[in-house]
């Protein structure tokens, strides 16, 4: 089987807390890879550990076969897409304004896959709409457009569903299928309601400090 993710025996402790306490992760290309854990269980520092905004206390991991430690690795990281806790949106912005403000911070020439990524999320329709009168649905679905621009392999997910109302469980809950099956994204997304996960991981991880 081929896998994109690789962990052994990762950890994170910070002063008087061990975060994470060796965690073993193989996650498999075009996969739903679903991460359940209770509030707490280390999930969010996983995900920060992996797309490189923390660095762990011990253990290694592999993206794409490249190691932690490889000089190879910051061009492998490029290659993740990722909404950890609340999207870094610009409320006074529409979705469009947003998603070039993160195509320049990524360095990209070109706006022009701009409008399948927001048609692609149901953000097409928005305009000039300023992020501030969004939906906190619609400004979850915005902060997935921003972690889609570059076109990841990998995208890693946060508790998405987190604070949404039933309608915009299910339309997260598509969105996610359909990157996965259309997109042949390979997606990590988090969260500590299994029965919701049941509905579109086809593999899983079990956090429990």
């Amino acid at each position: 089987m081929n896998f994109v993710l690789e962990t052994n025996c990762l950890r994170k402790k910070y002063k008087h807390h061990e975060a994470l306490k060796g965690v073993y992760m193989h996650v498999p290309k075009d996969s739903v890879y679903g991460l359940i854990g209770r509030n707490g269980a280390g999930k969010t520092t996983l995900m920060r550990l992996l797309t490189g905004v923390q660095r762990e206390s011990g253990g290694s991991y592999s993206l794409f076969g490249v190691d932690k430690n490889s000089p190879e690795i910051k061009k492998e990281r490029r290659r993740i897409g990722a909404m950890i806790e609340s999207p870094s949106i610009f409320l006074d912005l529409s979705a469009e304004e947003n998603l070039k403000m993160q195509y320049r911070i990524l360095g990209l020439p070109s706006f022009s896959s701009i409008p399948e990524i927001l048609d692609l999320v149901g953000l097409s329709d928005t305009g000039k709409k300023k992020v501030s009168s969004f939906s906190f649905g619609m400004k979850e679905r915005l902060g997935i457009a921003m972690a889609l621009a570059g076109h990841p392999d990998i995208l890693i997910l946060d508790e998405p569903i987190n604070g949404l109302d039933p309608e915009a469980i299910v339309e997260m809950r598509e969105l996610i299928i359909r990157l996965n099956r259309e997109m042949h994204m390979t997606i990590i997304v988090s969260s500590h309601i299994l029965d919701e996960l049941s509905k579109v991981a086809t593999y899983y991880g079990f956090l429990d400090n």
